[in-house]
């Protein structure tokens, strides 16, 4: 009988705990998926459906959560990241590669019984996505009791970004936790039907009535730990500070269809997102692949969960930055990547948007999922272009 055992990759180095330098780090906690990329794209002038194509196949580390992790580190952001690699040469090598790009990895679980995830995506041949299939069982591993261990490091965070690939247990344990600590929390719903998740955890949580809550901060755990089971209600004023959906992603999360006719796509557009900014969510950034993004927030500038003053009906369009697409593989994660990088720097959620719209821009120009030579002069420069 074989025995399997997940174990950190903390243990597997037999490296200093974290936890020792508690109160120190400051930095931002991704949570999600780490995967490796499979990306298949024509040479041809045109997909071929139902035959082979001759074409070029790209391997790389990926993962929603890992790329923007590696995103951030790459723009000098201090980032650790909570995901799940199988005990194989696929998950050496995602840390190996996550690890030199400067994220702390140390924390991941290194599973004995499943392999690490894989993503699988077809191209056609302007480098859209046409078709996907994902393995990411791995991230079942994600459990409330693996995040629980590391709630230290949540409660020392200047911001946490989580996707919507683990269990929706521990999605439901993040949000409860991050409100008790007062640590703002970015959410990247993934795709249409991971978004589904974030149902349960609006229906519990959400308040978004712009008067605040006194008895929020009474219950709150001054060590960090959770008081009370994941299932009680948040009692706070925030459920959620920041998410990310695309468009159909949003109508997922409202379980209701948004219109779409073309003549008040956009009025339809805001009404949905405010529909969801009033069940507890602060601020909401719709990307719009090629119109751009759709910015609306409470007001308030920077890292902070508190506050909210401002027009609550405040929202924005914003187009994309001009620049030839290569490849839009990665090009969401790192819209995300620069927009915590703006938020994480104390700026405005507008300008925090105009980073993200510029890591896009960069990265799509690009055959990689998360462009290796970006840096923060870089992104500075690529949004002076703009202006």
């Amino acid at each position: 009988m074989v025995i399997t055992r997940t174990r950190t990759r903390e243990e597997a180095l037999s490296s200093p705990r974290l936890s020792d330098r508690q109160g120190r780090f400051g930095g931002v906690v991704v949570i999600g998926g780490a995967n490796i990329d499979l990306r298949g794209r024509p040479v041809g002038e045109v997909l071929e459906r139902h035959t082979s194509n001759p074409g070029k196949i790209n391997v790389d580390s990926g993962g929603v959560g890992r790329n923007i992790a590696h995103n951030l580190a790459l723009l000098n952001v201090p980032v650790t990241l909570l995901s799940a690699v199988g005990d194989d040469g696929e998950g050496i090598r995602i840390l190996e590669e996550t690890g030199k790009a400067g994220v702390k990895t140390e924390q991941m679980i290194i599973s004995g019984e499943h392999p690490t995830g894989i993503y699988l995506a077809i191209l056609d041949e302007k480098g859209e996505m046409e078709v996907a299939v994902s393995d990411m069982r791995i991230l079942e591993e994600i459990t409330v009791d693996y995040l629980r261990s590391k709630a230290y490091l949540i409660k020392e965070s200047k911001i946490v970004v989580m996707d919507t690939n683990i269990p929706e247990e521990s999605i439901g344990y993040v949000v409860d936790l991050c409100n008790k600590v007062k640590v703002p929390l970015l959410i990247e719903p993934v795709s249409v039907e991971k978004a589904k998740k974030l149902r349960k955890v609006l229906d519990r949580g959400g308040r978004g009535s712009g008067k605040g809550s006194e008895s929020g901060s009474e219950s709150r755990s001054e060590s960090g730990s959770e008081s009370g089971s994941e299932s009680e209600k948040y009692s706070g004023r925030w459920a959620i500070d920041y998410i990310t959906p695309s468009k159909d992603e949003l109508e997922s999360i409202l379980g209701a269809g948004v219109e779409r006719d073309d003549d008040d796509r956009d009025i339809d557009l805001v009404k949905a997102v405010e529909e969801l900014k009033g069940r507890g969510i602060k601020n909401v950034i719709v990307t719009l692949g090629k119109r751009g993004i759709y910015v609306s927030s409470y007001g308030g500038a920077g890292v902070s969960s508190e506050g909210g003053q401002g027009d609550p009906k405040s929202g924005k369009f914003m187009a994309p930055y001009r620049g030839e697409v290569v490849d839009v593989t990665g090009a969401g994660d790192a819209l995300v990547a620069g927009l915590v990088y703006g938020i994480y720097k104390g700026y405005s959620i507008e300008v925090a948007a105009r980073f993200g719209l510029g890591a896009a821009a960069l990265t799509i120009s690009t055959k990689e999922a998360v462009r290796r030579d970006l840096r923060e002069g870089l992104l500075r420069s690529r949004i002076e272009e703009e202006e």
